[in-house]
């Protein structure tokens, strides 16, 4: 079975909301942000450079947290 991880996917080149993702790596989360933002873009597209990922890691937090 593959273990996923939660990632928070931030814009790094421009201003814009960062994206909680669930997925099995870094890159992996990157693009599923990337794809989900050009899904209906056709004059400009993000590129996978254009973000980081961070790991969050759930144990870590000190009581239930809303993750938006």
């Amino acid at each position: 079975m593959i273990e996923m991880e939660i990632y928070e996917v931030i814009p790094t080149t421009f201003v814009g909301p960062s994206h909680v993702v669930v997925a099995k790596n870094e890159i992996d989360a990157i693009k599923l942000v990337v794809d989900y933002l050009n899904q209906n873009q056709t004059q400009f597209t993000h590129r996978a450079s254009e973000f980081l990922a961070n790991a969050i890691h759930p144990d870590s937090m000190p009581e239930p947290t809303i993750i938006v």
